[in-house]
């Protein structure tokens, strides 16, 4: 039975806001009374109109504005009719069912997806008369076919017409989503029918259902016996460490459980480079490299690509390759440095991945301003400050943008621009050595810069376990910012910004000879995030995987570098050209690019015509292998832990209608608030209008 119910009960307490007037009118009214006084030759009577003011004059009015506030506190409690509609009995003859249809891209193995469209088929051809049925189609997201009805035609039509996509599969939303179907069936019989290859999840959600919904699967077995998949690649500096080459690792699986010959194919700007012949062991994987892949432009899109098997999705692997992603650093060190003083400092850069660091080592003595020229980063390991034309050489590079790292040693800079016209931070003093038998320890970091940040307080926790033996005292000017400091109040690291450029100055060394930095744990990530600091660094979308979400602005600047005009409002929105040529349009303050179909995504409008941005899409390696699900308990939890479905679940287009329908009351309440708010308003007009008439007539 139908009857008025609240959404919001609580704000009925508003109603008592109508006191609120006759309170005011009462506190305010005049009452007859007598008192004392010593003289009443400077008092006068009140005229009777003056008195009026205190009294209610037109009640119509008063009663209007009360009915404002209540209608107000009408519509935030929100009055809807519940069970209109919906009182119809339990039917126990009618059965209610929502088939759930995986279309990730694994069931295109084979005739996978064949057959559990015949399967959903024969559910709908199997039902009765009165019977209904709902339908969705799932993989990462769940998209709601059609309701529940008894239309068989449609279904069947709808089925018809629906294919695999390329996403991976996620069981638990999808099941609460079919639960939030059945929500309010009067059936008999209410089930969910889950057809599967159950795939890509090893431990999915457990999700909540309710006690009276009943839980089925039909699991699609696919066959796995000419299956191979690429399942990672990794880009690497050249083993000759050549700036316009690089390497790749490949890893390759073995989705069968039988020996499986194929073919493993790189491209590169849709050229060829290379065809191998591989052998894949059962179950098993293997990693192949391509070593001294050449760099023919700025940015280049590759292709890995396997031979045909059962599933072409997984053998095809895109990715993109830039300069960016090999950082050209250069080390400066004096002619006849000390023995392994460079060691440490390039076994460091050597192991870096994110980005890779490309390094040339150079003697000052032998230094040129143009070698100074398509650095990212520079790095003065122990040596005197250059001056003359290669001392400007190297503060225009910093202005201009690029870092320099300088470690100071023995050598006694003698050279060194700072202050308001300098580029370097501080000013160079005395050596400082500890005392026999003990050792300075770095006794702070800034815990709000970047570069503290990014390591992280266990790391940095380790630093503070080194031992200095000797630093040189310098002393912070005026825009300098110390980051670290020993614990005998010297400064361990200064900053200057100039520019477009940063400078970090160490004040010890980067090898053994004053400390044992070079031996903690954290000396590696120290020095490499230094470097990504210095320059800028930022790092292309890790993750682009079919369903992931890419900031292409921060994508942009990651492949283009200082090139990518990715500020300039004037450009218009982005524009993405999709692998099967579909355009989009993505305005700038909202960036953020959903993945949807393997291959290559262009970029227009992020940066200059001569600079090309390109997002590599790939599908989850994941999807596509064997196994890993207990199907079997999988289902037993489902059912042991029946409950009330998920309240944050999306609601059915028929629950979104109902919910609609429902709150037409609150919508009518907040129409009618609004017109007696226009009336109360012309007529407080008015009424104002005639007593000011009246008062000009008196």
């Amino acid at each position: 039975m139908a009857g008025l119910a609240w959404i919001n009960p609580l704000y009925l307490a508003g109603l008592a806001l109508l006191v609120i007037p006759l309170l005011i009118h009462l506190a305010q009214k005049q009452h007859d009374s007598s008192t004392r006084f010593p003289s009443l030759m400077f008092l006068e009577r009140i005229p009777r109109r003056e008195k009026r003011r205190f009294e209610i004059r037109n009640w119509l009015l008063l009663l209007l504005r009360c009915l404002l506030l209540a209608l107000l506190a009408l519509a935030f409690a929100r009055p809807f009719f519940s069970g209109a509609g919906e009182a119809a009995a339990l039917d126990p003859e009618r059965s209610d069912s929502v088939v759930l249809l995986d279309r990730s891209y694994s069931m295109r193995i084979g005739d996978g997806w064949e057959r559990a469209r015949a399967a959903a088929l024969e559910l709908v051809d199997a039902r009765g008369t009165a019977d209904r049925v709902g339908l969705i189609l799932f993989d990462e997201e769940t998209l709601l076919l059609s309701d529940l009805t008894s239309d068989a035609a449609a279904l069947r039509a709808l089925l018809r017409e629906s294919s695999p996509g390329y996403r991976a599969t996620r069981l638990a939303s999808a099941i609460e989503q079919a639960a939030r179907l059945l929500e309010g069936s009067t059936a008999g019989r209410k089930r969910i029918v889950m057809i599967s290859d159950f795939r890509g999840e090893a431990a999915p959600r457990v999700p909540r259902i309710a006690p009276d919904i009943e839980f089925e699967t039909r699991l699609i077995e696919l066959a796995d016996n000419a299956n191979a998949a690429l399942t990672a690649v990794e880009i690497l500096p050249a083993s000759n460490g050549a700036a316009d080459e690089f390497a790749l690792a490949v890893e390759i699986s073995n989705r069968a459980d039988d020996t499986l010959q194929t073919t493993l194919a790189l491209e590169l700007g849709g050229r060829v480079l290379s065809r191998r012949a591989l052998e894949l062991p059962a179950g098993g994987a293997v990693s192949e490299t391509f070593d001294r892949v050449p760099v023919n432009a700025d940015l280049q899109r590759g292709l890995l690509r396997l031979g045909d098997d059962a599933l072409a999705a997984d053998n095809r692997l895109h990715f993109v390759y830039s300069r960016t992603q090999q950082l050209p650093v250069l080390v400066v060190e004096r002619d006849t440095p000390r023995a392994n003083q460079a060691v440490y400092l390039n076994n460091a850069l050597r192991l870096a991945r994110a980005p890779a660091f490309h390094v040339e080592r150079r003697s000052v003595d032998d230094l040129e301003p143009a070698d100074l020229q398509n650095r990212a980063a520079i790095v003065l390991d122990d040596v005197a400050l250059p001056g003359g034309e290669l001392g400007d050489a190297l503060g225009a590079f910093v202005a201009a943008g690029g870092g320099l790292l300088v470690a100071v040693g023995d050598t006694a800079p003698v050279y060194w621009p700072a202050g308001d016209d300098g580029f370097l931070p501080g000013s160079p003093d005395r050596r400082v050595d500890a005392a026999r038998g003990t050792a300075f320890e770095l006794a702070g970091f800034a815990p709000a810069h970047p570069l503290a940040a990014a390591l992280g307080p266990r790391q940095v926790a380790d630093l503070a376990g080194a031992n200095v033996f000797s630093y040189r005292v310098f002393e912070a000017n005026d825009g300098d910012r110390v980051l670290a400091r020993f614990d005998d109040g010297g400064a361990a690291l200064l900053e200057r910004a100039v520019g477009d450029g940063r400078v970090l100055v160490l004040t010890t060394t980067l090898d053994r000879h004053w400390n044992d930095l070079a031996l903690q744990p954290a000396f590696v990530p120290l020095l490499q995030q230094a470097l990504r600091y210095l320059t800028a660094y930022q790092a292309p979308a890790g993750d682009t995987r079919i369903g992931s979400v890419v900031d292409v602005l921060r994508h942009a600047r990651a492949l283009a570098g200082a090139d990518a005009v990715v500020a300039a409002a004037d450009l218009g929105p982005l524009v993405i050209e999709s692998p099967s040529t579909r355009a989009l349009r993505l305005q700038r303050d909202a960036a953020l690019l959903t993945l949807d179909e393997p291959g290559f995504y262009q970029v227009h409008n992020a940066a200059p015509g001569d600079v090309e941005i390109v997002v590599a899409a790939n599908v989850d390696p994941a999807e596509s292998a064997p196994g890993g699900l207990d199907l079997e308990r999988f289902v037993e939890d489902i059912r042991t832990s029946a409950a009330t479905p998920r309240a944050d679940a999306a609601p059915t287009l028929r629950q979104a209608a109902a919910r609609e329908r429902e709150q037409r009351l609150a919508f009518a309440i907040l129409a009618a608030l609004l017109v007696l708010l226009l009336v109360e308003a012309l007529s407080a007009n008015w009424l104002g209008m005639r007593r000011s008439a009246r008062r000009k007539e008196a």
